[in-house]
């Protein structure tokens, strides 16, 4: 995936709309070979490549939580779309449509094993087989439907429940700062969507040491945007409090930039001591 990574790059720059537009007209298509068949599972490893790869498009850090990313570009689980096309396509040889090949493949495989996988998926859109049949024609789209709203129902639950981004302000809708982002905006963007999803703050790391997770400025308490905000005493010497930040439209982005200039400012100072 590195050669999409730096065509995107070289080619879109600040231009998100674009980048999610190259991973769903090649990537998916590379992910999704065979789909058909191994469909109605969700596979951590394929979700895992949409997630590494949305990071990226916002230039986050490897430690974000995947639900967190997959919040701020409002894109669902990949397990939506396998789902939806596994049973499409079974409905498919079912009426006899699906070629020989696809054929003789529905008859190898273990009525048992299908039935089960295909029961999973039913059950976690909250439906089963005999519903199926009375949706009719539209039981498909129907149930896509349903499994989008399952998947942001999880995915609002685990923002909610977060340990390590507990500052992030969910919108409706992709927020504003991205699709008005221009392609030469690339850096307006990813330091915007640091601060959104909690990258540029240590205090919520609960995996790091206490000492690790301390204001890199003053050095007294857990460094999170609030008490960046309110309560630092090098920032109220240095520069603005009380600043509206983590918004969706990136205001306070002045200030983002003053804290990450202390920032270097104080290192070197601490080197020289």
């Amino acid at each position: 995936m590195g050669w999409i990574w730096s065509y995107g790059e070289r080619k879109f720059k600040g231009d998100v709309k674009w980048k999610l537009k190259l991973f769903d007209s090649i990537v998916k298509g590379i992910l999704f070979y065979g789909v058909e068949v191994w469909g109605y599972r969700e596979w951590k490893e394929v979700e895992a490549v949409q997630e590494k790869y949305l990071k990226w498009i916002l230039g986050l850090d490897r430690v974000t939580p995947g639900y967190i990313v997959r919040e701020e570009l409002k894109r669902n689980k990949l397990r939506v779309e396998t789902g939806w096309r596994a049973g499409r396509f079974e409905e498919k040889l079912e009426k006899g449509k699906g070629g020989e090949i696809g054929m003789k493949c529905m008859v190898e495989k273990r009525k048992e094993e299908r039935e089960k996988k295909r029961g999973k998926y039913l059950w976690r859109g909250g439906m089963s087989e005999l519903a199926m049949r009375e949706w009719g024609e539209n039981k498909w789209e129907r149930l896509r439907e349903r499994d989008i709203e399952v998947d942001e129902q999880e995915r609002g639950e685990e923002v909610r429940r977060s340990r390590s981004c507990k500052g992030y302000e969910r919108v409706n809708g992709l927020p504003r700062y991205i699709w008005v982002c221009k392609r030469n905006e690339g850096k307006r963007l990813v330091r915007i969507a640091r601060w959104r999803c909690g990258n540029e703050e240590r205090g919520n790391r609960y995996w790091m040491s206490e000492e690790e997770r301390k204001c890199r400025l003053c050095g007294r308490e857990r460094e999170t945007v609030e008490h960046l905000r309110r309560e630092c005493d090098y920032v109220r010497e240095k520069g603005e409090r009380g600043v509206d930040v983590l918004n969706e439209d990136g205001r306070g982005i002045g200030w983002m930039k003053m804290i990450e200039r202390l920032r270097k400012e104080r290192e070197r100072e601490r080197e020289k001591e």
